[in-house]
């Protein structure tokens, strides 16, 4: 399984409306086509610096479904983010793989 990890830094004057726009514009059309699956998003607890800090997973079963989708669907969400919210929202994306540590763990390594 892969994971697509966005980390998302939210001026706390947005936060509601990021999340309404998390719910009813990002998932939807995030979700479209099946190339990715199973949103969670997630609250980073111990940041209190004006903001709030939210990850954003969402699951692929191959890296080149998640690179495919990161370039149709991605980039044109991240695009209408950096228009709807400019500077008060600001993110970065990982791609990770998970490892079942319980059951040797030595997948892909």
């Amino acid at each position: 399984m892969i994971i697509c990890n966005t980390t998302y830094h939210v001026d706390c004057s947005v936060s509601g409306e990021f999340l309404d726009w998390l719910r009813d514009v990002y998932l939807p059309r995030a979700l479209e086509g099946d190339m990715v699956r199973a949103p969670r998003l997630l609250r980073m607890m111990g940041h209190n610096d004006g903001g709030v800090c939210f990850a954003l997973q969402l699951q692929a079963t191959k890296l080149s479904e998640l690179q495919r989708w990161n370039q149709a669907v991605g980039k044109q969400l991240h695009q209408q983010l950096i228009e709807r919210f400019g500077t008060k929202v600001a993110g970065f994306t990982t791609f990770m793989e998970n490892i079942d540590i319980l059951n040797n763990g030595k997948q892909g390594i």
